[in-house]
C-alpha cells in the first residue's frame, strides 16, 4: 500500500478579503502536497475558511448584511483565489457548512457524557466566568499576556472585562497523561523544539478552557437536547 500524507493549511478568518500572507502559505502547502503525490504517497490536502465568530458578525452587522450572505461571499473569494493560484487542494472546508455543525455538536454531545480519568466528574461543567477579553484575539487573555500597559500585544488594545456563564472543558486534568504519552512517543510532535514548547507549557500547568460563548451571536448552537448556558 502506499504510504499516507494528510496535509492542513490554517483555515483562514474571513472577515477580510484573501492577502499575499494568505497565499503564501497556500502556495507552501500546496508545494509538498504536489511532492507528496510525485512520490506515489495517498495524499490528502485540506484548507477552508473559518467563518463564525464576533468579528464575522461585526463585519456582516458593518455591511447590513446577514452573516451568512456575508461568509458566503467571502469564502467564495478564498476559494476562487486558490484555484487562480493553481492550488491542488482535494477539500475546501467551511465553518458554516452543515457537515461542520453537526460534527461540532456531536463531539459537544460525546464531551457531555464523558467523565474525568482522574476524578469521575463530568470533562464539561458550567461556571460564570468572568475576565479579560481582546476582540482582536476572540479570546480571554490573563494579565501575564498583556504588555506594561495593560493591552494586548498583537492589537495594541486593551481587553475589556466580560462577565457570562459558558460551558468549560476540564483540560487541567490531562496534565499527565499528556506528559506520558508525549515522552514516551518522542515522534508525535515534530520538530523537536515545538515538543519542547508543548511540554514546557503543560509542565507550567494547563487551564481548564471554555468552549462556548454565551454571548456570541454568530457560531455553531449547542445541539438541542443540551440546555444554553
Amino acid at each position: 500500500m502506499p504510504a499516507r500524507f494528510y496535509i492542513t493549511t490554517a483555515i483562514d478568518y474571513v472577515n477580510g478579503k484573501p492577502h499575499i500572507g494568505h497565499a503564501y502559505e497556500k502556495v507552501l502547502a500546496d508545494a509538498v502536497a504536489r511532492f507528496h503525490r510525485q512520490k506515489g504517497d495517498a495524499t490528502y490536502f485540506l484548507t477552508g475558511t473559518d467563518e463564525h465568530g464576533q468579528k464575522i458578525a461585526q463585519a456582516a452587522l458593518a455591511q447590513g448584511r446577514d452573516p451568512q450572505a456575508f461568509v458566503d461571499e467571502m469564502a467564495s473569494h478564498f476559494k476562487e483565489t486558490w484555484k487562480a493560484l493553481g492550488i491542488s487542494f482535494d477539500k475546501f472546508v467551511r465553518t458554516s457548512d452543515q457537515r461542520h455543525t453537526l460534527a461540532v455538536q456531536e463531539l459537544f454531545r460525546r464531551l457531555w457524557d464523558a467523565r474525568s480519568p482522574k476524578t469521575g466528574e463530568p470533562v464539561l461543567f458550567e461556571e460564570d466566568y468572568e475576565a479579560l477579553y481582546c476582540e482582536g484575539c476572540e479570546e480571554f487573555k490573563t494579565e501575564k499576556d498583556l504588555d506594561a500597559r495593560g493591552r494586548c500585544p498583537l492589537h495594541h488594545t486593551v481587553p475589556k472585562k466580560i462577565r457570562e456563564s459558558n460551558f468549560f472543558f476540564r483540560l487541567s486534568e490531562y496534565d499527565t497523561a499528556l506528559l506520558a504519552h508525549i515522552e514516551a512517543h518522542p515522534e508525535f510532535i515534530q520538530p523537536d523544539y515545538r515538543r519542547n514548547e508543548v511540554l514546557s507549557l503543560i509542565r507550567e500547568g494547563l487551564r481548564d478552557v471554555s468552549v462556548t460563548r454565551a454571548n456570541v451571536p454568530w457560531g455553531v448552537p449547542l445541539p438541542d437536547e443540551i440546555p444554553d448556558s
